[in-house]
Order: C-alpha cells, then sequence, then structure tokens
C-alpha cells in the first residue's frame, strides 16, 4: 500500500476539490413582511374600548376611603423616600 501525502487541490483523477475557504456572508433582506401586521389590527379592531368588569372595579376601588390601605401608603412612601435618599448624594 502506498499512501502519497503530495497535497494538492486536485482530488481524485485530477478533478479539483472544493476550496475550504470561508462563505460569502448572506445579505440581509430589505423586505418587511406585513402580513402579521393586518392579523394583529384586526384583532385589536374585534377588541372592546374597555373592559366594563375593570371599570366597575375601578369606580368601586375609588369610592372606597380604606383604598389603599394604610399600610401600602407607608410602603410606598418609604420606598419613593429610599429612592430619593439614593439618587441623592
Amino acid at each position: 500500500m502506498e499512501i502519497n501525502s503530495n497535497l494538492s487541490t486536485t482530488g481524485i483523477n485530477g478533478i479539483s476539490t472544493p476550496s475550504r475557504s470561508t462563505p460569502e456572508p448572506k445579505m440581509l433582506s430589505d423586505r418587511v413582511s406585513l402580513t402579521n401586521s393586518s392579523a394583529l389590527e384586526q384583532a385589536l379592531g374585534n377588541s372592546p374600548a374597555s373592559r366594563p368588569d375593570m371599570v366597575e372595579r375601578a369606580k368601586a376601588l375609588i369610592a372606597d376611603p380604606n383604598y389603599p390601605s394604610s399600610d401600602t401608603l407607608s410602603a410606598v412612601s418609604l420606598h419613593l423616600a429610599s429612592a430619593l435618599s439614593s439618587d441623592n448624594p
């Protein structure tokens, strides 16, 4: 058995083998597909302008003199004061 260590660009019977250079980068397309946007517009058109159940809940919360609770107000004010003090060196 004989092994030929001569590396060449020709393969068996003198046929060229493909080079192993890096492939050319693919160009990005500058086209935009608008097929999904029409479906989104249709879904938006079919949705109600407001949710009556959420409107009623908001009205009930506004009418409640104990909303938000004093614990919630204290926690929010503490958080805001902490954020203000950390912003000023």
